[in-house]
């Protein structure tokens, strides 16, 4: 396209961090949100994977390692579900199509415009049981993993990525990766926590009131 390769490369890095920072300030709060309130019970139960498969990897956290930690991966998946950090989408349908929900078609016509609110889906009663209620061990095991073609955070299926030919989030691998990072972390250093909620106008406004440093 006639820009240097520096140039390239900064443009590639801007897409790939404005998009995931824009995110995680809405989606850190939320995160923390969503934990802190489901209580100690959750916390202990991923201290103990997290720091497990840490150990079990001579020590050191790795991509491999997280991807170990089905309890963590599916905490994070089931945050992005319930409250989707850019719930609302929009834009203009290129070719005439019809779009079917679970008992209805409608008709699209090329230049219309479309709008999308991410929750309508993602809270489906028909796809997800208990729709409405933050479930961590949701996206666990083969049945679990099936849905996470219904989490649509990212402005697409999460068993999908994204391309020139979609409007995918294109940080999106990014955002998942350091979600995930932040609540190992979290875990590595602390048994469990307490919160109080706010709002704010990005998302929740979170006060940590108490940290348990690690005991095991």
């Amino acid at each position: 396209m006639g820009i240097s390769r520096e140039e390239a490369c900064h443009n590639l890095l801007f897409a790939t961090c404005f998009n995931t920072f824009g995110g995680m300030k809405i989606f850190f709060p939320n995160i923390l949100k969503w934990i802190g309130n489901a209580g100690p019970d959750l916390h202990r139960s991923l201290a103990k994977e997290i720091r497990w498969v840490i150990k079990s990897n001579g020590g050191e956290l790795s991509l491999g390692a997280m991807d170990q930690m089905p309890l963590m991966k599916s905490v994070v998946y089931e945050a992005f579900r319930i409250e989707p950090p850019v719930p609302a989408q929009y834009a203009k349908a290129k070719v005439d199509l019809l779009i079917e929900s679970h008992d209805a078609v409608f008709e699209v016509k090329k230049g219309e415009m479309l709008f999308g609110y991410q929750p309508f889906a993602t809270k489906d009663p028909i796809i997800f049981e208990r729709a409405e209620e933050f479930v961590p061990e949701r996206f666990m095991g083969v049945e679990g993993e099936k849905l996470l073609k219904h989490v649509f955070w990212s402005n697409g299926p999460e068993t999908e990525h994204p391309t020139v030919e979609n409007k995918q989030c294109a940080g999106k691998e990014f955002v998942v990766l350091i979600s995930r990072l932040f609540v190992v972390e979290l875990f590595r250093r602390y048994d469990t926590f307490e919160i109080e909620v706010g709002t704010s106008t990005l998302g929740a406004a979170i006060t940590i009131k108490s940290l348990n440093k690690t005991s095991f």
